[in-house]
């Protein structure tokens, strides 16, 4: 999996849509966790919730991509590869 001693740094990119699915008026979640520039693991699927706010929207997808991001990052520390920077997280709203 690894060829050198260089730092791991994962990089997590979040977006979500506002009531993506016009039937149940659920909003999209979707998330990609990147090590070393390739993906390592991604989501896209409706929110369990009806939200009523964009905010609210952001908010729920964000907190899924950092649990995610966690457990990988505890993951990471099992397999001896421990990550000594603080990750980057990307949210996409819209303006």
């Amino acid at each position: 999996m690894f060829y050198d001693d260089t730092d791991v740094h994962l990089h997590e990119y979040v977006d979500s849509n506002f009531t993506g699915d016009v039937d149940s008026q659920r909003s999209n979640t979707g998330y990609v966790l990147t090590l070393r520039s390739g993906a390592v693991t991604w989501v896209s699927k409706l929110q369990k919730i009806v939200a009523l706010f964009t905010t609210e929207v952001e908010y729920v997808a964000a907190t899924k991509g950092c649990k995610e991001l966690i457990w990988l990052n505890d993951f990471m520390k099992e397999l001896g590869k421990e990550q000594m920077t603080p990750s980057c997280i990307i949210i996409a709203r819209v303006l």
